[in-house]
């Protein structure tokens, strides 16, 4: 006699049905996880394009005025080496006044680019024209941060800035200091009455002197001095040539972005 239910078992079509059911259940979490991971990667792309658009809207900013004080430190390296060159006796204060003892330097704002590198986040920028313009400017921007630090900046701060100064009095070498303070970018650093009497008898060491340079010391002075501002012109018409291009190019990606919306 039978004192219970007797348990019916399930047949093969049962747990089948139950396997599909719970193997469709993970496989739709698992795609619905994945689905919006890449919505929110996608999202995160966008962002990062977005932000790479802005660096390259602030870089032309930056070029722009690079490549006008570069193209006036060209006009004026030249004009000191011409003076150099054609003059039987050179005025050393006025042969510094000519040349340009600086440096600017291209710092090339990609931190963005390289993010947008690292995460992936390029394989989502389908445009193949688009993503062609990204990385072809990148790679001329990092040409011409090369050519303007690793080349032009490394040599002028210091094998041509070692020449130039070995001829300099130290009267003009004052001078310089001084103007910077009291007529040039410095002037609002000047902060007592006491600071600006101390530059003005600083000042009164180069007063109405001349510093002639000629004969034999002259030759001298050419000889050394003609190959380093040589060079140094070089390198920053080499930087301007890199910089221009990256602009060129900069501008190109913009307005064809600008053209996506």
């Amino acid at each position: 006699m039978e004192t219970g239910h007797s348990k019916q078992k399930k047949n093969w079509f049962e747990y089948f049905l139950e396997f599909i059911m719970l193997f469709a259940a993970v496989s739709l979490g698992f795609l619905a996880e994945n689905i919006r991971e890449e919505s929110n990667e996608k999202e995160s792309a966008q962002e990062l394009l977005d932000s790479f658009i802005n660096d390259v809207e602030a870089n032309v900013i930056l070029l722009d005025s690079l490549l006008e004080m570069n193209h006036n430190a060209i006009l004026k390296n030249d004009s000191a080496l011409l003076y150099l060159m054609e003059s039987s006796e050179i005025e050393l204060d006025s042969f510094y006044r000519f040349l340009p003892v600086g440096s600017y330097r291209y710092l090339n704002n990609n931190d963005t680019y390289d993010q947008m590198k690292s995460s992936g986040s390029l394989r989502f920028i389908k445009d193949t024209i688009l993503l062609r313009k990204i990385i072809k400017y990148n790679n001329t921007s990092k040409a011409a941060e090369f050519r303007s630090i690793t080349q032009e900046f490394e040599y002028v701060a210091h094998e041509f800035t070692e020449a130039i100064q070995k001829w300099m009095p130290g009267e003009i070498a004052i001078k310089r200091h001084i103007q910077s303070y009291i007529t040039g970018a410095f002037k609002d650093m000047i902060q007592s009455d006491e600071q600006r009497d101390l530059f003005m008898k600083l000042k009164g060491f180069s007063e109405n002197k001349d510093f002639i340079i000629k004969g034999e010391e002259l030759q001298k002075l050419k000889k050394e001095l003609t190959p380093v501002i040589s060079r140094k012109a070089f390198l920053m018409s080499s930087s301007q040539r890199f910089m221009s291009m990256t602009l060129e190019q900069a501008k190109d990606l913009l307005n064809y972005y600008k053209s996506l919306k």
